[in-house]
């Protein structure tokens, strides 16, 4: 049983992890003129790329905390409702949960943020 929820619970992470790199790829073509300009004057790739980190960390750090304070109300209210079960909360879970969250913005966002970093910046002043 526990290899069946680990391999759905890696295959929801992974689908996840997709939908991050895809926006931030749709996130990276909006922005070619912007990236272009901040190369212009003088960004090095690697400002451009920590600034495309971040924004997949605040992505995924957000989603983090919003899918544990569900999962805390779920627990609250339907666990908490029935009266033969204790609600428990496990900090250290909802610590590595949310780190997990973490490691899949950096893990997801290092291709669009690398991509980014490597524009040419005439070619992407060029580009409407």
């Amino acid at each position: 049983m526990m290899i069946i929820l680990g391999s759905i619970a890696t295959i929801s992470l992974v689908v996840g992890g997709i939908g991050i790199m895809n926006i931030m790829l749709v996130s990276v073509s909006e922005r070619t003129r912007e990236i272009g300009i901040r190369k212009a004057i003088g960004a090095k790739k690697g400002d451009i790329l920590i600034q495309f980190l971040i924004e997949a960390l605040m992505l995924t750090g957000i989603g983090g905390v919003i899918g544990i304070l569900f999962g805390m109300a779920i627990i609250k209210f339907v666990i908490g409702a029935i009266d033969m079960i204790t609600p428990v909360y496990s900090l250290p879970w909802i610590i590595a949960s949310f780190t997990i969250s973490l490691i899949i913005g950096i893990v997801f966002g290092i291709f669009p943020a690398y991509k980014a970093a490597r524009l040419n910046p005439i070619d992407a002043l060029r580009n409407e």
